[in-house]
């Protein structure tokens, strides 16, 4: 009889130890869940440096960013100078990217089917609406990655959070870096 009492002991407090645990630590999606409600319920602005790598070469242009609670991002190029002021449109529905006037030509990447240029865009779809692959803690700051499409058009974003805000992210294919990109400035709205 007292083995099987302190047995039931020993059981209980264990399980009083894992629901302990359980109550006091944050699940690992929750930020990035989070996150996406405040973003569905007021859109973003932010800033984005990119740099896309072309394989031999890599390129770098800045943004500004503006997406509504529907997906919408307005894109208008800061950098380089010479080409300011372009502005384009990435449809939340059909990812569809429009220019007005002038259109930046980087090439294609992913076999194809990745603009650089519609890069915070990308981003941006994958924290409002995308599939979180992942979440948790590196060092001190969240990371969430997104998988986004499937087949030869899945792509992984990984974004970083600073005080759950968006400070950096990369999108990848294929295992490799296509994307990367530096945010600053960013505001819901």
């Amino acid at each position: 009889l007292l083995r099987r009492l302190a047995a039931f002991l020993i059981v209980f407090v264990f399980i009083i130890g894992i629901l302990t645990a359980c109550g006091t630590q944050e699940e690992p999606l929750s930020p990035a869940i989070e996150f996406r409600a405040k973003l569905a319920q007021s859109g973003c602005t932010f800033h984005a440096d990119v740099t896309a790598d072309l394989g031999e070469t890599a390129v770098q242009f800045a943004m500004d960013c503006a997406m509504d609670t529907e997906g919408t991002v307005r894109l208008t190029v800061t950098e380089p100078e010479r080409i300011s002021g372009i502005t384009a449109t990435v449809a939340a529905d059909t990812g569809k990217l429009t220019y007005d006037g002038m259109a930046l030509d980087f090439g294609l990447l992913a076999n194809g089917n990745v603009v650089p240029a519609a890069a915070p865009a990308i981003a941006a779809d994958c924290w409002l609406r995308q599939y979180i692959f992942s979440a948790g803690y590196e060092d001190a700051r969240y990371r969430a990655t997104y998988e986004r499409g499937f087949d030869e058009k899945r792509l992984f974003v990984d974004t970083w959070f600073e005080n759950a805000v968006p400070i950096c992210a990369e999108v990848c294919y294929n295992g490799q870096r296509i994307l990367k990109i530096q945010i600053t400035e960013f505001q819901l709205q």
